[in-house]
């Protein structure tokens, strides 16, 4: 038996009433979730809710057949005829989630990375939690400084944990305004907040990792001018704090700082255009300035802080393929008497290259990938397909004896244990990291960023296999290495000596030893000079299949010719990006930069209209690789 069709209830829009008779059109960015709608969209105001609507406030507004939410942007009169526009339907929130400045600073971060503002806003603005809003009342104005905004960088201080500094830095740092601390990761968020409750000191937290209710109350206390010192994570850069005079980055070259998402901003970056906006100044600290912030110290742009300390530095390289020279192992020797051993290692894992013990050809798998161990016992297995060989035998000569070509972490902490045998052996890496340890002896190998934190410092810092760290083919990797080892090493006791598996004549011998960078940046600066590569260059990274860029090349070049890209434009690619990817580069100079910019989303539009998938480009990146 056919049942009969149920009709749908076709229920009439709701009559929005008059509309506001003061500023009557509300610009609104809407979350269409269509990345090409970059531009605001024009909504009637009721009057009802005209007393209500500011800039900044949360609303919902009719899109084709759906209700969506929008940031209200501005406030404007009438000048056309209102029969064609629709009205605003709801208020979500009692309270404006952004301010005139916020969303100044949200438009310029979206036009210069080539993003959507509805992109940028997903990352500024938590979402909203109607109970957290219960029992909050407005306590000040945004206030402009007349004063112009004043950056510094302050080099991190040797044998003093950063985050300790940090905290050290903000209290001595007088301010009559609001202060912004970011920090780049949840582990050194959470430390920070620790060392200021100790210091009671008051703060109010952006973590994202908070509960949502309590994210949105946090959020919205600091908007109305509740807290004077407000700590987060790069996503706060964009927080709209109230009389707000100072901000603090700390590690500013850290790659946590780049947004994961599009359109891939930069938190260092959003702080000088939040400097330019609205006056604020700026406080980098870090133990190696990034070569954009050291261009900028040699330009006078930024001033320089720095206490100079002399420090024991021993180097010894490793001469037969040792990997702890004699005269650094009777050092480690000495150094476990009296406390725990720091040893710096370049990569996780056991060995992230193979090769036959007997020709030494490096192991491959059929489908091309490099063979690895994760395990002394474990099998051979491909670092691409993951396909494993139980009983892998050299293609070449035979052979089934394994060389390590490579070695990780746990491979590592193997041959150190057995170098000083009955000592407790500590690992710490991104994946499982140890956040402490006390002052007993103990070996303690980690890879860079996550060193734990010796309570009393280490007694020594060994840096192994420098080379390897320093022949990165990465195009910051040097940069990346330099800073990886001053960190390390500021974990140093008064008394503690660094070690170093190099040379003794090489410039981070010195740079240690003094305690001073600036011959290193100095040095790299004046490489990426001759080449012309970032960042005395702007770079844009576009990822798509290879023929994709192939054409796009092709269009790029000759619209060069034509005159409708950058003269400075140069193109190199396509090359292998990921596991199946590739990579177009473009570098080009600063002043032309938002000139590609806007050419790339003029080439999306298109490929937008014409139904084909759109192109991922990065603007600045972390690293060309």
């Amino acid at each position: 038996m056919l049942r009969p069709l149920k009709l749908r209830i076709q229920r009439a829009p709701q009559s929005a009433g008059p509309t506001a008779s003061d500023l009557p059109v509300a610009s609104v960015w809407v979350d269409s979730g269509i990345a090409t709608l970059t531009d605001p969209f024009s909504y009637l105001i009721p009057e009802k809710l005209s007393s209500q609507i500011k800039i900044g406030s949360r609303v919902q507004v009719p899109f084709k057949d759906k209700q969506l939410e929008g940031i209200v942007i501005d406030r404007t009169p009438l000048l056309t005829d209102s029969r064609e526009m629709k009205s605003i339907y709801k208020l979500l929130g009692d309270f404006p989630v952004a301010t005139q400045e916020t969303i100044e600073l949200i438009s310029v971060t979206a036009n210069f990375w080539g993003g959507s503002p509805y992109d940028v806003l997903r990352s500024a603005i938590p979402p909203r939690v109607a109970s957290a809003e219960k029992g909050l009342a407005f306590l000040a104005g945004q206030k402009r400084s007349n004063s112009e905004a004043v950056s510094t960088f302050h080099l991190l201080p040797p044998k003093v944990d950063s985050v300790a500094a940090l905290s050290h830095l903000i209290a001595t740092q007088k301010s009559a305004g609001a202060r912004l601390v970011i920090v780049p990761t949840v582990r050194d968020l959470n430390r920070l907040a620790a060392v200021l409750v100790q210091a009671g000191i008051a703060f109010t937290s952006l973590d994202s990792n908070l509960p949502r209710a309590d994210r949105y109350r946090n959020f919205l206390s600091v908007s109305l001018g509740g807290p004077k010192l407000v700590i987060g994570m790069r996503g706060a850069i964009f927080a709209p704090i109230p009389n707000l005079t100072d901000i603090f980055l700390h590690q500013e070259g850290s790659e946590h700082y780049f947004e994961r998402r599009s359109p891939y901003w930069n938190a260092r970056e959003v702080a000088w255009m939040r400097s330019k906006l609205s006056r604020v100044n700026i406080h980098l600290t870090g133990y190696v300035p990034s070569l954009d912030v050291a261009i900028d110290i040699d330009a006078k742009d930024v001033k320089y802080r720095a206490i100079r300390q002399k420090i024991p530095v021993l180097a010894q390289p490793s001469s037969n393929g040792e990997l702890i020279p004699s005269k650094i192992y009777q050092l480690v020797r000495k150094a476990l008497l009296v406390g725990p051993v720091l040893f710096l290692v370049p990569t996780k894992g056991y060995a992230t290259a193979i090769s036959c013990a007997k020709c030494r050809n490096i192991a491959m798998c059929e489908c091309g990938g490099k063979l690895s161990k994760s395990s002394a016992k474990s099998e051979p297995i491909c670092v691409l397909c993951s396909k494993k060989y139980p009983n892998w035998r050299c293609g070449w000569c035979g052979e089934a004896r394994v060389f390590l070509t490579s070695r990780g972490i746990e491979r590592f902490a193997e041959e150190i244990g057995r170098s000083f045998p009955n000592q407790v052996v500590i690992q710490s890496t991104a994946s499982d990291p140890r956040d402490s340890v006390g002052d007993e002896p103990a070996l303690v190998v980690s890879t860079p960023g996550v060193e734990p934190i010796a309570d009393s410092g280490y007694s020594a810092v060994v840096i192994l296999q420098v080379d390897r760290f320093l022949s990165t083919s990465a195009s910051n990797g040097v940069e990346r290495a330099y800073a990886s080892f001053f960190a390390a090493s500021a974990l140093l006791s008064d008394s503690g000596t660094i070690a170093l598996v190099h040379d003794d004549g090489a410039p981070i011998i010195s740079a240690l030893t003094t305690w001073n960078p600036a011959t290193i940046s100095k040095r790299e600066i004046e490489q990426r000079i001759s080449l012309q590569l970032p960042p005395i260059t702007n770079a844009v990274l576009v990822l798509a299949d290879s023929s994709e860029l192939t054409r796009l090349k092709s269009a790029l070049l000759s619209a060069q010719e034509e005159n409708r890209a950058p003269s400075s434009l140069r193109v190199y690619g396509p090359s292998a990006y990921g596991s199946d990817g590739a990579k177009l580069t473009l570098l080009v100079n600063p002043s032309d930069l938002l000139e590609l910019v806007a050419l790339l989303r003029e080439i999306n539009n298109r490929r937008a209209i014409s139904k084909k998938p759109m192109l991922n480009y990065r603007v600045n990146p972390y690293s060309l690789d």
